[in-house]
């Protein structure tokens, strides 16, 4: 019987040596905390950029290997807002479906309670009983998960309530709804020590300012009061240009809001790879952008949205063509407009657009096509381009056109016996207002699209946040063949079939007919 008891707690020693070592982990560990005793809820492993952003909640200070990680995840334009040092509150901006809630208004309060001493996180949401369900999720895991409870052990408190739960270990979790009193808000002689705020406007309420303004002047007064030192996280996606979020962002990036700092993650990072790949491939991005459309998906998956009045093409204007019409049109003009991502921004398309005008100064939308290609792929295509359609001019804008580029484009057209009628653009109007100049031409049903230039029509849709190559291409092509139309030069005649063009030159002044 000696034995057997000598065995019974050699087991129960090493289980208790077992249990201190995971617990120990798991303080240190936020990844392996989900992974273990969250794994129901985290099958997955947590990207990159997540896990960084808890480790810099967790140390209170941004480092310059956190920077030099995030900024691989975030736009240029955001980037001004993630500063080195400490900082009292965090923006983190996420898209939809990217765990968000799960980990950082379940998760992260439950970590913190179970894994630290003398914390105090309030979980504030858009209502009470949002705020409710999501501490209801935690009271539930410590209730019932028989992981926590195996090595943490029960911690069910004296006040265990919808509200405001207080552990056993001197830990409590509060939760408030937006535009809630917080008078009172505390544990015993204990202020909050984080805030964690989720999605604090509702979907419905997001179009009107009254609601905006509501809001936030909330916030300032209610939220950022709620305890001294304590760190402020907001996890949101961006609705609107004008909510919290948006509003917090531009506080931060002038500085106006001192000690903060944000982070704005889209689902495809700049350089063109999915945020969270193991949970969203880049086929089903695109897939959901397509259920979605445009002017949804830029909101709520990429962090950029237009403001209806802000909108300056809309998807109902939209009008197409179906290539069998091409077969009895005559264009009196064929232009063709390339922007090239030569110098810019990683992530950015090479763009070239192909317009024909009628007599009567219909439009149509030739060719559109726009690609992450090398510099040396978009000079083959150009060519190739040139001759299926044959364009009275090729445009490039001066300043992205550099002179090494054009004797390269110049000198690989000469050796299939192609003179280019290449020319420069120097614009002296800002590019937001010249491709804004397009959109009653749009509206209108005078510029005339193909279905499948489905990359055009989404980058105006978003426009003006987004990728805006290919409206400037298509721009630049477009302001060329109205400008030119009253003058008709000779075409030299040369008879021309090709499968992607189709189009014939005849002895006619510039009157082109287009077959399949």
């Amino acid at each position: 019987m000696s034995i057997l008891k000598e065995v019974l707690s050699r087991i129960d020693v090493s289980g208790e040596i077992e249990r201190r070592e995971r617990a120990e982990r798991a303080s240190q560990d936020f990844g392996f905390f989900c992974q273990y005793y969250l794994s129901h809820a985290f099958n997955l492993p947590m990207a990159e950029y997540q896990r960084v952003i808890i480790e810099v909640i967790n140390s209170g200070e941004v480092r310059r290997e956190h920077i030099a990680i995030l900024s691989r995840h975030v736009k240029e334009k955001a980037r001004s807002c993630l500063r080195e040092g400490r900082f009292e509150g965090l923006l983190d901006i996420e898209p939809r479906d990217h765990g968000k809630t799960t980990r950082m208004a379940q998760a992260f309060p439950l970590w913190l309670v179970l894994t630290k001493q003398n914390v105090f996180p309030v979980i504030v949401s858009a209502s009470s009983d949002s705020a409710r369900d999501i501490l209801e999720s935690i009271r539930f895991e410590l209730e019932h998960n028989e992981k926590i409870l195996e090595d943490f052990g029960s911690l069910k408190g004296e006040i265990w309530t919808g509200r405001k739960i207080v552990l056993k270990n001197g830990n409590a979790i509060a939760a408030l709804g937006a535009g809630q009193s917080a008078r009172g808000i505390k544990d015993r002689y204990k202020r909050p020590t984080h805030i964690i705020c989720d999605d604090l406007l509702k979907d419905q309420e997001v179009e009107s300012k009254v609601s905006r303004d509501k809001v936030y002047r909330w916030f300032k007064r209610v939220v950022m009061n709620l305890g001294k030192g304590a760190k402020v996280i907001i996890v949101n996606t961006i609705l609107h240009p004008d909510d919290l979020p948006s509003r917090l962002l531009k506080e931060i990036e002038t500085e106006t809001l001192k000690d903060w700092v944000g982070v704005v993650f889209s689902a495809i990072t700049p350089e063109g790879k999915p945020l969270w790949a193991e949970r969203w491939s880049l086929e089903d991005i695109e897939k959901k952008r397509e259920q979605l459309g445009s002017f949804v998906f830029a909101t709520e998956w990429m962090n950029e949205p237009i403001a209806e009045e802000e909108r300056k093409f809309k998807s109902e204007w939209f009008q197409f063509y179906e290539q069998s019409e091409l077969r009895n049109i005559r264009f009196e003009r064929v232009v063709m407009a390339v922007d090239p991502a030569v110098g810019k921004a990683t992530g950015d398309y090479s763009a070239i657009v192909v317009v024909g005008i009628t007599a009567n100064g219909q439009v149509y939308v030739l060719d559109a096509e726009g690609e992450k290609i090398s510099d040396l792929a978009l000079i083959r295509r150009i060519t190739d381009k040139y001759i299926a359609w044959r364009p009275d001019k090729i445009l490039f804008e001066t300043q992205t056109f550099q002179e090494i580029y054009k004797n390269q484009l110049l000198r690989e057209a000469l050796r299939e016996g192609i003179v280019l009628p290449v020319k420069g653009i120097k614009h002296t109007v800002n590019k937001e207002l010249r491709i804004s100049k397009l959109s009653p031409l749009v509206e209108a049903g005078i510029i005339l699209f193909k279905r499948t230039q489905s990359l055009l029509l989404q980058q105006l849709e978003e426009f003006p946040r987004g990728h805006d190559d290919m409206p400037d291409a298509l721009e630049m092509a477009v302001s060329e063949a109205i400008s030119k139309r009253i003058a008709q030069p000779v075409a030299v005649p040369l008879g021309i079939y090709r499968h992607t063009g189709h189009i014939l030159r005849g002895n006619n002044l510039y009157r082109r007919t287009a077959w399949l």
